[in-house]
Formats: C-alpha cells, structure tokens, sequence
C-alpha cells in the first residue's frame, strides 16, 4: 500500500524560530515625549539591583538550616561500607530528615532546587528529587530515582512507550542501583580515593557517598505507593547507604498519617524546620524596601494588597517578589516621567535632560499642582512659566525625597519598637503593618497612634527604660545628620530615668489647714469639694519625666513620620494603582469568561460585533451567541428552542431562513452541541432530570 501522499504518517511540531522582544512595542507612545528608552535603561538596573540582593537575603536566611540538613546528610552514613555479609545490617534504620518548610507551596520549588544543588557540590553527587506528580506508581518512582541516580534517564524508559531507543533498556530496581553502586566504589573493583589521616600517619578510604532521595511534596504522595517504595529501600539498606529528605508542608504527625507503624519504624527521623514565610517577608520588606537605596517604592494601597495575597492566600514570599516586579514594570511602563525614579546621585543629570514637554507633564503632576498652589503669586508664575527655575524645583523637591526617606525609616522603626510591645498592639504586631499604615496618612491622624502613646504614658520604668534601650540600638549609629541629636536626646533621657530618686513618689498636696475642723453648712462644704475636685494631683518626678519622654517622641514622630503623599512629586517615586495589580494577580475567571463571550468584538477586534441595536450578530463565535440566547432564559432551558433560536441567528442573512428551521443543517446542529458543551465545560449549564430535553442554567444576570 502506497502511504507516499498520506498525511497520517506522522504530526511533527514545528516550534519556528526565537524571536527577541521588542520593549519599544509595550511602553505607550506619545507625540511629545519620548522617554521610553531612559525609563527601561534605569528599570532594568533597579530590578537587577533588588533581585540580587534578594537572592542574597534568601541564601542568608536558609544558611543555617541547610547548613544542619547538610551535615545530617553528611554524617548519617559515614559508617557504611560494602564489605558487610549480606543481612548483616538489615535491620537498620533509613536515615531520614523531616524537613518542615511550611505551606508556601509555590516556593517551594526553589528552596529544594537550592538544597539539591548544595547536596549535590558538598555532600554527594548521588542526589535524586521526587515529586507526586511523576511518581503515580511504585515503577516510575524507581524509574525517577534511577535515571537521576545514573544520570541517563533513556535506561529506564519502559519498551512499550520507546520501542526505538537505540541503548539496552535495564531493569528497574534497586537491585539494578545496588550492583551500579558496588561496581563503581567497591574496593575489589575500583581503587578507592585516599586521603591522609590528620596525624600525617596511615591513609584510610574516605566515607563512601550516600544515595540521598529528596521526597518535595510529601504529603502529596499516595500512601500505598509510599509505603511499598519504602519498603522496597528498607531491603537494600545494607547494600545502599540510603538517605531521606522529607518535604513536609504542614507537621511532621503528617508522616505518621502516610506510614503505618510498621513501616515508619523503619526510619530514624530528626526534624528540621525552615524559617517561615512570614520571617522572610519582614525581612525582605526591612531590608530591601525600608531602605534608601531603592528609589522605587510601593504605595500604601499597592502594599496592602500584595499583603493580603500573601497572608490570605498563598504565603508565598515569591508571589510577592512577582508583584513588586509587576508593580516596578508598570509604575516605569505607564508613567512617561518615571525616568526621573533614579538614585540621587543621576537624579541632577536626568533633569538636565527634560525638554520642554516633559516639564509641562510636571507641572500638571496633581501633588505639584498642589505645591504651587501653596507658593506665593510670584513663585506661582516663575514656576509655571520659567523652564529653569523648574528644572530647580524639580532637583529640590526629589532630594527632599530622598532625604525623607533618610529620615523617615529610622524613625518609623523606633515607632515600631515602641509600639510593638503594648497591650493588644494598637498600631500592629510587626514592622509592615506599622509602615502600611504610616504610607496611607500621617501618623499623628491615626487613632491607633494617639491610643498608642496614652498606653506609653501608663508603663512601668522599667518597661520604659527597656524599650528606650532598644530604641538606641534600632536606631544605630549610621543617621542622617538631622537625627545625630536624636540618638543624643534618647540617651540623656536614659541618664535621667538611671538616677532618678522616687522618694516621693505618689505624694499629694495636702489640703490647707486639714488638720483644723471647721464648721460649715451643706453649701460651703459642697463649694469646698468642688474646688478640691479641681486641683490636679501633683505628679511625681517619674510621672513627668515618662510624660516629657512620650511628648517628646510625639513631636518627632509628627515630624518626621509623615505620608509620602503630602510630599510634591511623589508620583514619580510612589506606585499606587492597586486597581491594575489586582487585575493581573488577583483576577476573577469568571467575570473575565463573562466579558469574554459577552463583548466578543473586545477581543477579536470586529466592529461588526459591537451591535448597538440589541440583536445578536451572526457573525460571532457560536459559544458567543449561545451564551446570549442563554441569558434570555430562566432557570430551565428547553434545548430544542435553545437550538431554533440558534439556528435563526445563524441563519439571520440567508434568504431560506423559515426552510433552514424547519429542516435544520446538521452541521449547524452539530456546532450548536459543541457550543452547549463549552458552555457546560465553562460552568453555565449543567444536565438535570428534572424535565426532559432541558439544562439548567447556573448563573445569573448578564456580564
């Protein structure tokens, strides 16, 4: 049979060539200004700057519980050697590292990519990563294993899926990885590596590699594959040096849940927690963002909602990287003005080279209008039409900026310091939540803050001197020169609070002539009580000075504490548009299907769609116009008058349009099911017993 002309012989997928992105397409275009270049330019080094010191963040943060998982791994098996008789050691415990990283479950991928990768360079090479989803049996599961073991995954791939694989498939088992073991580090086939003693005397062998299995999602395992494969590993035991790694989302009680009690006895485990989501977003937001040596920074609305997404969605501190980069692209993307979001020191050469359009956006900038609103008449008119004197401004008002920032988070972390303790925490538990709220407005509006210093003004002394302690070492040495007194005035005051004398604590002024028992009538004594009721107590030294302490970080939180949206310009710097950030990280599937298959013509790009007259194109996909004759019904939908009104939508511009209803096409019909089904797949419709021939709708209302 000649099959020369078929076509069935075989579908080959043709991926074409790579093609570069252009970023000239995605910035907007503008007749006058055109800045896109400058923007990209600095964007591209802002994010290369952050995303290195994130990964150095994160590598310091796991430092020291893989540097614990690594030396388990290391020492676990430095016994084992091949010369035991067989069964000698069958009875031998699997070493096995319970390793709790939390319920972040999109970062993990990149914590046990890290942890293979330091296992693989400082303890063996012998390092294989498993995951529930390639391993549905107890044979891919070996499969997975053997092919990382042996680093040639074609040797195991079964004959049925590859009949045409040139190499000699082998069996899959570990008794296939026991004997590749002892051919490649018994000491009658191979030489060992020596190495000297530390006295300098006899050479002994080194420790022989483990073989280390990394399980990624443990919890996501079936339990009867788990418990075979174990077993089955628990045989080889004396001839395999095997090591564990379990990945644990929730609690180690979760590998008891898995395993029965035959099965975990055979495994030593020793528990290692990972830091938590929540600790490394405090510091990635205290060490990368509070700083200022990132111009770019998110707005009060933007970094609730990224917080929300992470504390009640996903807890993944990876999300919110990816939502400070989204936010980063689009602040530089759609802001023709975001090249002036620089590091000081090109802010000055940036602005030289604004034309005269690019200050006219300036000046309609709504916090500069705001600005020049404040000036005097004179100003206003310099302002408004000297290029210069607004090329001057414009450097001042950015470096007042930068100073702020300078200012304003050495202070907001003494805020926290002293807040963070008091009863109930006011203004929050951690460090973002008293930053959101000091982005929104100033804090001296805040009815947590005033709450806040009336609980200062009832602590203890040594509470007190406590957290002005830990206000001195928060603060630092390395402040600006506005707040060199700062750390002086704190200081003075901790010298007063030390030699302060109580010896007359409590003390009240005694009435005059108390001690003399005058007569009087019911009036003269109800005006006496009332003018004792007036005079305050006399406040003892401690008193006044906790009063002068909290007066005082009152006026220095007032002034340097304060919205960055009080400050001129700040749209350049601050990125706010929580609306677009929900919208791509936070999007609703169902209202977007729903505009979708609603306004068709918004995303094919048909004006013949967009019909204004209330009926419905034929010209739109078939899914499109089953969904609208859907809306038109209740709860119930009789699919024969469903497919009618179908079928007389279609054929809308043909002229047998009564013949083409009576005697419908079957093509017609059959795209009619296809469409219903889509909608079905989509969730609109479903199939119900309660009346024949009919569906019943899941939705209402229109999009």
């Amino acid at each position: 049979m000649e099959t020369g002309s078929s076509v069935s012989k075989g579908v080959f997928a043709y991926k074409g060539k790579k093609k570069s992105v252009n970023p000239e397409r995605y910035f907007q275009r503008s007749e006058t200004v055109n800045t896109w270049k400058r923007r990209l330019d600095i964007y591209q080094s802002l994010w290369e700057s952050i995303d290195t010191e994130i990964q150095i963040l994160q590598s310091d943060l796991n430092t020291k519980i893989f540097d614990d998982l690594l030396k388990f791994t290391k020492t676990c098996q430095s016994s084992f050697t091949l010369s035991n008789p067989a069964g000698h050691s069958r009875t031998k415990e699997i070493p096995t590292a319970a390793l709790v990283t939390g319920v972040n479950t999109p970062d993990h991928g990149v914590m046990f990519a890290t942890l293979v990768n330091l296992l693989q360079e400082k303890v063996t090479p012998l390092v294989a990563i498993l995951q529930s989803k390639d391993c549905n049996n107890v044979k891919n599961t070996l499969s997975k294993l053997l092919g990382q073991i042996l680093k040639n995954p074609q040797l195991f791939i079964d004959d049925e899926e590859s009949p045409d694989v040139s190499e000699k498939n082998l069996p899959i088992s570990l008794a296939t990885l026991a004997d590749w073991y002892d051919d490649k580090y018994s000491p009658n086939h191979s030489s060992p590596k020596k190495r000297k003693s530390l006295d300098g005397g006899s050479k002994d062998r080194q420790p022989l590699p483990p073989v280390i299995m990394v399980f990624e999602d443990l919890e996501s395992f079936q339990p009867r594959i788990l418990q075979e494969f174990i077993t089955v590993c628990s045989n080889y035991v004396s001839q395999l040096p095997i090591v564990f790694v379990f990945g644990i989302a929730t609690s180690v009680s979760a590998v008891h849940r898995l395993l029965p009690n035959a099965v975990s006895s055979t495994l030593c485990m020793e528990k290692f927690q990972a830091p938590p989501s929540t600790e490394y977003l405090s510091q990635l937001i205290s060490q990368i963002l509070m700083t200022k040596n990132c111009p770019f920074q998110l707005g009060s609305r933007v970094f609730k909602l990224l917080l929300d997404i992470f504390l009640y969605h996903d807890f993944s501190v990876l999300n919110f990287i990816k939502g400070l980069q989204f936010s980063m692209m689009d602040h530089f993307m759609s802001n023709p003005m975001s090249h002036l979001c620089c590091p000081l020191e090109e802010v000055q050469n940036q602005i030289k080279k604004l034309n005269n359009d690019e200050l006219e956006l300036i000046r309609q900038l709504p916090s500069f209008m705001r600005h020049v609103e404040s000036c005097s008449l004179p100003r206003q008119a310099e302002l408004l039409t000297d290029d210069v004197i607004l090329k001057s401004e414009v450097l001042k008002l950015l470096t007042r900026i930068h100073t702020y920032r300078e200012e304003f988070y050495p202070m907001l972390r003494c805020l926290h310091t002293l807040v963070s303790k008091l009863p109930k925490q006011p203004l929050g538990k951690q460090l973002r939540e008293v930053y959101a709220t000091a982005l929104g407005w100033n804090i001296e509006e805040n009815e947590d803050y005033k709450t806040s210093l009336e609980l200062l003004k009832f602590m203890s002394k040594d509470e007190l001197t406590g957290l002005l302690r830990s206000c001195v070492s928060c603060l630092g040495d390395e402040l600006p020169s506005s707040l060199k007194d700062v750390h002086t005035s704190i200081t003075s005051l901790l010298d007063r609070f030390d030699t302060l004398h109580e010896d007359d604590d409590g003390e009240e002024e005694a009435p005059e002539n108390s001690s003399v028992i005058k007569k009087t009538d019911l009036h003269s004594l109800k005006k006496r009580l009332q003018e004792m009721e007036k005079k305050k107590k006399k406040l003892s030294p401690y008193e006044k000075l906790r009063s002068e302490c909290v007066d005082y970080f009152d006026a220095l939180f007032r002034k340097y504490v304060v919205s960055p949206k009080t400050l001129p310009l700040h749209e350049l710097m601050y990125y706010d548009l929580a609306s677009k950030v929900r919208s791509h990280l936070a999007a609703s599937p169902r209202s977007a299907v729903q505009l979708a298959l609603g306004s068709s013509h918004t995303y094919l790009h048909n004006q013949k769609d967009n019909d204004n007259s209330g009926t419905i194109s034929p010209d739109i996909p078939d899914v499109c116009i089953a969904y609208k004759l859907h809306l038109e019904c209740s709860q119930l939908i009789n699919l024969y008058d469903w497919l009618q009104a179908f079928i007389t939508v279609k054929t809308s511009n043909d002229e047998e349009n009564e013949d083409e209803i009576k005697n419908p096409d079957p093509v017609l019909q059959a795209r009619f099911i296809r469409a219903v089904s889509e909608l079905q797949f989509l969730g609109f419709v479903k199939p119900t017993k309660r009346k024949t021939d009919h569906v019943a709708r899941l939705t209402w209302g229109g999009c």
